[in-house]
This record gives C-alpha cells, structure tokens and sequence, in this order.
C-alpha cells in the first residue's frame, strides 16, 4: 500500500469522516468570521501581492487545457500509452471534482466572504445561480487538491510534497478573503475522496498497469 493509499485508507474511517464534518461544522459557526474579519483588516491583497500570483495557480480552465494537450500529444504525436493514461487520470483528477464542487455551490448557496464585509451577509442560501453565492466550497481548492492528490497517487514517493505544496497555494484563497476556512477544508476532503475512488477505479483497467497497454 502506497503513501497515498494509507492516506486514504484513514480518512475514510467513521471517527475521521465525523470528525471532519464536525471541524467544518464548528469552522463554519466559530472561526469563518473572525478569520476573514481579520485577513480583510490587514488587506494581504495589497500588502501581500504575491499571493495574488499564487491563488491563480487555482484557475481551473488552464489544467483542463493543458492536461488535454498532454493527453492528446502522448496518444497521437509522440505516442506513448504509459504516459497517456496518467496524464487521463490527472484531467479526470481535475475535472470531475470541479463538476461535483460546482453542483455543490450552486445547491448550497453560501455567502462569499465579499457580502459579508459589504452587506452583512453570512451563511447558506439554498438553491443560487449568482458567483457570490457560490462560495461552499472553494473551487479553487478543489482544482488544485485534485490535481495534487492525484500526483500524489502517481508518484507515492512524493506525496506528502504535493500535498502540502496544494495546501500552500489553497491558503491563499483564506488570506485573500476570498473563502472561508470551511469552504477550503470540505474542498480539501471532498477531493481527496474522489481521487481515492478515481485511484482505485483506474488501477483496475489493465491499460493504466501496463506500460505497453491502450487506452480506449
């Protein structure tokens, strides 16, 4: 069993599902609010502007279209089926959470930090279908923990780097007050089960275990 693999293995354990709803739960009611009351009163937008270049590192259109490049150039340029299936697997990494994380947002309906400062607005608001009630949970976050626990599924010997390098650049998205710590902690979770199924799913086509296998 890989790092990633044990890493898995324990988050998905009862006591540790229940207690990462419960941290989400007491984020949400305790320290969402002070925690962006006090990143917007020192203003890491201006005073921090490298964090600004980081939190794009997040845009997911850009993995979309490069993973695809990728995928594509291995199939039909300089064909090799080893690394196609893997660069497959990182855009389905990206992607499917994304699509599962935006279903999320919209059903939910938080309040993005932004109409906090502004309005006064706080908390869930069911079913929206405008950005600024989008904020549960970060799609930023999911983008790049998806793409993170998925190197770090392919390349087990370096997991625990990917990994706190996505926490690093998803920080960012608290500091600037664009998220919430809850938004940032379900997205962190909820992507690292998807890879976990993704990982277990794909290791069972015998195309991604053979370096000579097709993908089809």
């Amino acid at each position: 069993m890989t790092s990633f693999e044990r890493l898995v293995a324990v988050m998905i354990k009862p006591w540790v599902v229940v207690s990462c709803v419960a941290l989400i739960v007491i984020s949400f009611l305790y320290f969402d609010q002070p925690i962006a009351y006090y990143f917007y009163s020192v203003d890491m937008r201006t005073n921090l502007p490298l964090l600004t270049w980081i939190t794009h590192l997040g845009v997911g259109g850009v993995y979309f279209a490069l993973l695809l490049m990728f995928a594509l150039y291995f199939r039909y340029i300089n064909k090799n089926p080893y690394w196609e299936s893997r660069v497959w697997f990182l855009w389905l990494c990206v992607v499917v959470p994304s699509i599962i994380c935006f279903g999320l947002k919209v059903m939910f309906g938080r309040a993005r930090p932004g109409l906090l400062f502004d309005e006064h607005l706080y908390g869930f608001f069911g079913m929206q279908l405008h950005a600024p009630y989008w904020s549960f949970p970060s799609g930023h976050t999911t983008t790049v923990m998806g793409l993170m626990f998925g190197l770090a599924a392919l390349f087990p010997n370096y997991c625990y780097r990917f990994i706190l390098l996505g926490f690093v650049i998803v920080s960012s998205r608290i500091l600037l007050t664009h998220h919430y710590l809850s938004d940032v902690l379900l997205a962190c979770y909820l992507a690292l089960l998807e890879v976990g199924l993704l990982h277990c799913w794909i290791q069972r086509k015998a195309w991604f275990n053979s370096p000579n296998g097709q993908v089809v």
